[in-house]
């Protein structure tokens, strides 16, 4: 049996992007080469990635479409209980994250939002419920809440972190440009547009 953890990180990656894909995709099958042809990756790579899930869904032609996206939503849990998440940071990077469509049809489910102003709770509109930061772990342990989206200013990025820490987040979507320091066990997803634009600048 192989266990999530012993997956490479960006073979994970790449699967869960893969699931993304096939969501959208309407042939009935798919090749490993057609794959490549809409991400870039080689066939050898996603013919690998696919290996490391229990997936018999092989064709002659390619891969049974319904069957991968299956096999895919299976090993990731991706249809597991909600997740509870919230935000942390009203600025605007926060803001314009307070009607985010994309996680609609999926698992995850923000539940709440966090800044230090209170100003920003009472007057912004939000379909879930606004809390200034003093509420936090109260908030967080009584909704279950086990990711945050951290969008604050640079210096409240790693004491926002330590925060979130002690109240029991296990993940972190980081928005900051800072390098947040957490415990083993505890997974960052560093997401930047500056950092994405040097990358594709260097490659």
């Amino acid at each position: 049996m192989i266990f999530m953890q012993n997956i490479p990180l960006p073979a994970k990656r790449r699967l869960v992007l893969l699931e993304r894909l096939l969501s959208a995709y309407k042939e009935k099958t798919i090749t490993s080469q057609k794959i490549q042809e809409l991400t870039g990756w080689t066939s050898a790579v996603v013919r690998r990635d696919i290996s490391w899930i229990d997936v018999k869904c092989g064709a002659t032609n390619g891969y049974k479409v319904a069957e991968l996206k299956a096999a895919l939503v299976k090993f990731f849990n991706l249809e597991q209980t909600e997740q509870r998440c919230c935000i942390v940071g009203l600025g605007r990077m926060g803001q314009a994250l307070l009607d985010t469509s994309e996680l609609f049809e999926s698992s995850f489910k923000i539940v709440a939002g966090f800044d230090s102003s209170v100003n920003k709770t009472e007057v912004l509109s939000s379909a879930f419920p606004l809390h200034p930061t003093t509420l936090m772990k109260k908030i967080i342990k009584e909704e279950a809440i086990s990711f945050a989206i951290l969008t604050v200013d640079p210096e409240e990025a790693q004491p926002m972190t330590e925060l979130l820490l002690e109240c029991g987040i296990k993940g972190i979507v980081n928005y900051t440009p800072c390098v947040l320091t957490v415990p083993k066990g505890v997974s960052v997803e560093n997401v930047s547009l500056l950092t994405a634009l040097s990358t594709l600048a260097i490659q």
